[in-house]
């Protein structure tokens, strides 16, 4: 049997008294996979009536262009017992707080759109995933948001691992596949790969010139130069 909400300390003590045994898992968090701030999916469009997602979402597609993206009226947090998600009021976003995330999945259930779905928390509570589920092409997706997915293929062809698949115009990073190598990260045109929990990136440096490019100074050169 399997507890993500009680913890493995619960789940032993449960499956001891009913007799079956406990399931060990791999912890698991809730990820929201949109990025389209208010910056970044202008608003094209105003919506006054009742502030529910699954209300809005059999009405129209969203206050932008963007009809696959976070609606923002909050019926994961309403649908969270653990107060794990709230909407950022400065981006519009549902946001997870990690540490509070039990992995119950109501917040996936509540979710209209779809957008939020439980993957693997990794080690140190790092991963990597593509932030968008927009589904049109290229230049339909960018022109709705800037950070949309245009479904480039560039981050399937840099993984060594085959962790990345482009299924209707949209990439998908497995993580059971995936080593967080962050080589899609770095080549993602529009940012649409997110990178949680890392340490910050180290600058290159620039490489010293070999001996073999400099070239020596003659006698002739220093008495001319002087």
């Amino acid at each position: 049997m399997l507890c993500p909400v009680g913890g493995g300390p619960v789940m032993a003590k449960v499956a001891t008294i009913l007799g079956k045994e406990a399931t060990a898992s791999e912890p698991m968090v809730a990820v929201v996979r949109c990025n389209g701030t208010c910056e970044a999916r202008p608003r094209t469009n105003t919506y006054d009536g009742t502030k529910s997602c699954a209300i809005a979402s059999t009405l129209y597609g969203g206050e932008s262009n963007c009809t696959y993206g976070c609606l923002g009226y909050g019926d994961c947090v309403n649908a969270c017992a653990f107060g794990a998600i709230k909407i950022n009021p400065k981006t519009g976003i549902a946001e997870v707080d990690e540490e509070k995330c039990t992995s119950c999945g109501a917040c996936v259930k509540a979710c209209p759109k779809g957008i939020i779905e439980l993957r693997k928390k990794g080690p140190k509570s790092r991963r990597v995933y593509v932030s968008c589920v927009n589904k049109d092409k290229g230049a339909i997706a960018r022109k709705a948001c800037s950070n949309a997915c245009i479904g480039c293929g560039k981050c399937a062809k840099e993984c060594p691992f085959g962790a990345i698949t482009i299924e209707n115009n949209v990439a998908y990073i497995d993580y059971t596949k995936c080593k967080m190598c962050r080589k899609c990260v770095a080549v993602c045109p529009t940012g649409a790969i997110h990178e949680l929990n890392f340490p910050p990136r180290k600058e290159a440096v620039p490489a010293a010139p070999k001996a073999a490019d400099v070239k020596p100074v003659t006698v002739e050169e220093k008495t001319n130069q002087n």
